[in-house]
């Protein structure tokens, strides 16, 4: 019986391989560290690199907008980072 399904894959284009780390496979981890890329950012490369000018690369907008309904935010929210709780308030000199 041959194996059909062995979980998900690597979220670089081109790459059949299943996810190590941060949705890349432990190939592409690894590369990506050795040319110090960040890991979500080298997700987004072909690995056959671009062909042409109008090869673009496919960002996940439904994952990203499901995230910011579960958290309640809006998209740009999202990628704002969360809002501070407090407000700075400088130590007192202690004589």
């Amino acid at each position: 019986m041959p194996i059909t399904f062995i979980g998900p894959v690597c979220a670089r284009p081109g790459c059949r391989c299943t996810i190590w780390k941060d949705r890349l496979c432990a190939n592409c981890w690894r590369l990506a560290r050795l040319f110090g890329k960040d890991t979500e950012m080298f997700a987004y490369q072909p690995l056959d690199g671009y062909r042409d000018e109008r090869d673009a690369v496919e960002l996940p907008w439904e994952l990203w907008e499901r995230e910011a309904d579960t958290r309640g935010l809006g998209l740009a929210d999202l990628f704002a980072g969360a809002p501070t709780a407090h407000r700075y308030e400088p130590r007192r000199r202690v004589r």
